[in-house]
């Protein structure tokens, strides 16, 4: 039968993402799963300046056998490339890893549960993968994605063990079915040195030496693999690289697992444990902001000790798991509600039993760290199974809200890979390496899942009573100019003193100065942006006062009613500093566009009012 390779699509054309998407969840996963254990990963992606391209006479040792079939009609490369101009090529390093061990002359699989030849399933297997041996992928088609990334549809690879033969060169092409010189010629084509039909690398340490001074490699004698991409598509540039990094693989490398380095000719930019952060602030990064406050939340969860997660019980071991409020204390699930609904971080270990058809049960577990965020629209989640953010999966529609869940846990996290897609981007109830496995598993698959969702759900339990402001955004009166700042909309409020309004407001409306959003919370409030405020005051300053039966509040605070400096009353505050003007008074300076300031420890039996008060000049806003 004739039949052109595809494996190439489940990248190049992935719905989920675009090809730098695709080519660095692949690298960096494959190099994760060859990591030394003990040694922290390094990736370099380095892009060579004009002046390093290869002439053509240079380039021609590595594409001598290949340059016709690049011209012969069917071929499948979708542009042709002058192969007279000077050859731009893309390279990708790790460090760190193991490189590509195993028998180099073994052309037959290992047996389950045996050790890995790495060599074989790089270079003579395409969609196999020996079960059980790796943590991390399961199609053996991560490797196409190199020639997935060319204009040629090849690539070489440099790889050094600690075992003889140490230094091995190779390169592979994949093209469709085509004619050549009036011959016929199959899809899979080896640079190489050949025993009849049979490709084996080159060894020559000359020329090795040689590859490595023409193609700029930064290896030297480190164990690894080195891969070039020569005539790269276009659309891979530094920049794309970066951004793909940041939001797949900010886990590992907040976690100090990770490393990754682009260089762009003298140029370069690492991403590591200490600059990844520093790096989004500098950057132009789309929704800048917003991945800045993810990797905070992120580095918070990574750093947060174990006995801080508050754990659940286990679910009944005969039955599929669900989520319902039998999952927590009683006295749990009242201090959890509580911490969500006074803006605290939360972070919880969900325990889950899984057993395979034809195995035994096992424990398991699950992480999952809620935080609240009132900029985001639509809220946000994030799945990480061993480092890899799964992009295509997602269960969160409640906006405010960010969530992240890990799963590293052994048992748990070989379920969901066996049901991920080639891509890694989704988590799949019928995936053919996942269906029929498990006793159970789409039901603790859909558990996972769903986790934000029926967490936020059980979490944010509505508040008794009558709520007066549900429908504030719908029904809302407007106030003569003269009363309203300009553009502004200001609700009645809910007291009438001699001295009349003065522009306070219930404690879960939007203030009269059209920045801040001002909610309620059990004992006291909390005060942000309004998620779509287009500038903000750099200072405000926030009074507080019970309402009373006569009389403007403010007017009437007392010092035996609170003091904002002493027990209960506590003061916390994310992207602000705070300070106590009065005792009834805070000044507050806002140094992130995400802040955050949440006031506690009020009489709850008393009805509190507070009025914000905001400079309007252009040189005070944010």
């Amino acid at each position: 039968m004739n039949i052109d390779p595809i494996e190439g699509e489940f990248f190049s054309t992935e719905a989920l993402g675009s090809l730098s998407d695709a080519l660095i969840r692949e690298t960096i996963q494959n190099s994760l799963d060859a990591a030394i254990p003990g040694e922290k990963v390094k990736l370099v992606f380095t892009f060579p300046s004009p002046a390093q391209y290869l002439p053509p006479y240079r380039s021609e040792p590595y594409l001598r056998g290949l340059r016709n079939h690049l011209g012969a009609r069917g071929c499948g490369l979708l542009s042709r490339v002058t192969m007279d101009e000077p050859m731009d090529f893309l390279i990708i390093e790790d460090f760190g890893t193991r490189g590509l061990e195993g028998d180099i002359r073994e052309d037959e699989e290992g047996e389950i549960g045996g050790k890995k030849n790495d060599f074989f399933y790089f270079w003579r297997n395409i969609g196999r993968a020996l079960e059980g041996t790796t943590a991390r992928g399961r199609w053996g088609l991560g490797k196409t994605v190199f020639q997935a990334s060319s204009r040629i549809n090849s690539f070489f690879g440099l790889t050094i063990r600690r075992q003889p033969p140490a230094k091995l060169l190779m390169g592979q092409s994949v093209l469709k079915i085509h004619w050549c010189d009036g011959s016929k010629y199959g899809p899979y084509g080896y640079f190489g040195l050949f025993e009849g039909d049979f490709a084996l690398p080159c060894e020559d340490p000359k020329f090795i030496e040689t590859f490595s001074n023409d193609f700029c490699l930064c290896r030297k004698e480190e164990p690894g693999l080195s891969i070039v991409v020569p005539f790269p598509e276009k659309e891979l540039t530094p920049g794309e690289v970066l951004r793909a990094v940041v939001n797949q693989y900010f886990f590992p490398i907040l976690s100090g697992d990770l490393a990754v380095t682009v260089v762009e000719g003298n140029r370069e930019q690492e991403l590591s444990r200490l600059s990844i952060l520093r790096f989004v602030e500098n950057s132009n990064l789309p929704d800048r902001d917003s991945i800045r406050r993810r990797l905070e939340f992120a580095k918070w969860a990574i750093e947060l000790p174990e006995e801080s997660c508050a754990s659940l019980k286990e679910p009944p071991v005969d039955q599929g798991p669900k989520w319902d409020e039998n999952l927590f204390e009683p006295e749990q699930l009242t201090r959890l509600r509580r911490s969500l609904d006074e803006g605290e971080r939360i972070a919880l270990r969900v325990p889950l039993w899984v057993k395979k058809e034809a195995g035994e049960l096992q424990r398991s577990f699950f992480k999952v760290y809620l935080e609240r965020d009132h900029y985001l629209e639509p809220g946000e989640d994030f799945f990480i199974r061993d480092g890899i953010t799964i992009t295509g999966v997602s269960s969160l529609r409640q906006g405010g809200m960010r969530v992240i869940v890990t799963v590293s846990d052994r048992p748990l996290s070989r379920l969901l890979g066996d049901s991920e897609n080639p891509a890694h981007t989704e988590w799949q109830e019928r995936s053919p390496k996942f269906r029929g496995r498990y006793v159970r598993g789409p039901s603790c698959l859909r558990f996972v899942k769903n986790s934000p969702k029926e967490i936020v759900k059980i979490l944010s339990k509505p508040a008794e009573g009558r709520d007066a402001d549900l429908l504030r955004e719908l029904f809302y009166l407007e106030l003569p100019r003269s009363q309203a700042a300009p553009g502004s909309r200001m609700r009645p409020t809910k007291y009438t003193g001699s001295d009349g309004p003065e522009g306070g407001v219930g404690p879960q409306g939007v203030s009269a100065d059209r920045f801040l959003f001002l909610q309620r919370t059990e004992q006291g409030f909390r005060l942000s942006a309004l998620p779509h405020a287009d500038i903000l005051p750099k200072e405000i300053e926030v009074e507080m006062a019970y309402d009373v039966r006569q009389g403007n509040p403010f007017h009437r605070y007392s010092p035996l009613d609170f003091e904002l400096n002493k027990p209960p009353i506590k003061i916390k505050g994310r992207g602000v500093k705070v300070s106590i003007s009065k005792p009834n008074r805070l000044h507050v300076v806002i140094e992130e566009r995400g802040f955050q300031l949440l006031v506690t420890g009020f009489d709850p039996n008393r009805d509190l009012k507070i009025r914000t008060t905001t400079s309007l000049d252009l040189d005070g806003m944010l």
